[in-house]
């Protein structure tokens, strides 16, 4: 079990540091062969500007998974602290929602770029891969808003970042 419960707290994390190093690195080295060496990589603010989608996608489900979204604590201030529990089942429902809406346009969209064989201009990998960023982030998205849902319905505090009961 600890397995599974390590890699339920960083498997977002994991990926989303890989990416952000690697983006790093790529663009530091673009650099150095641009201004330093005079030849530039072609190839590398492609690359860099891909990773970056991908390191959005997953740090949305991040994001969802530590409570690090924006909050907007209004109704809750003026209902009193009972009412925390009702509003966050409302919004976790609206994230639901949105990642529903996002996954049902999404991977149709996702699934025409890869039947055209779309590559990318300097890379030439596939371009379906690229866009395969949405739907993954949506899909990851959702299941954490589903984890976090369940976790309220057991009664088990937040992960991180700041619980709407602490803003009041």
């Amino acid at each position: 079990m600890k397995i599974v419960d390590l890699f339920d707290r960083n498997f977002e994390k994991s990926i989303v540091t890989v990416i952000l190093v690697a983006t790093s690195l790529i663009l530091v080295v673009q650099v150095f062969m641009r201004y330093v060496l005079g030849s530039p990589l072609v190839w590398a603010e492609e690359l860099a500007r891909y990773l970056l989608v991908w390191c959005t996608m997953i740090g949305t489900s991040l994001a969802v998974r530590e409570s690090r979204h924006i909050v907007v604590d209004f109704a809750p201030v003026v209902f009193g602290a009972r009412s925390v529990g009702l509003f966050s089942v409302l919004s976790h429902i609206g994230v639901l929602i949105f990642c529903g809406v996002i996954l049902y346009y999404a991977i149709p969209f996702v699934e025409r770029v890869r039947a055209l064989g779309q590559l990318s201009p300097t890379l030439e990998i596939p371009m379906w891969l690229v866009y395969a960023a949405l739907p993954v982030g949506a899909a990851a998205s959702a299941l954490r808003t589903l984890q976090a849902m369940w976790l309220l319905h057991r009664g088990v505090p937040v992960p991180a970042g700041q619980n709407a009961e602490e803003s009041l």
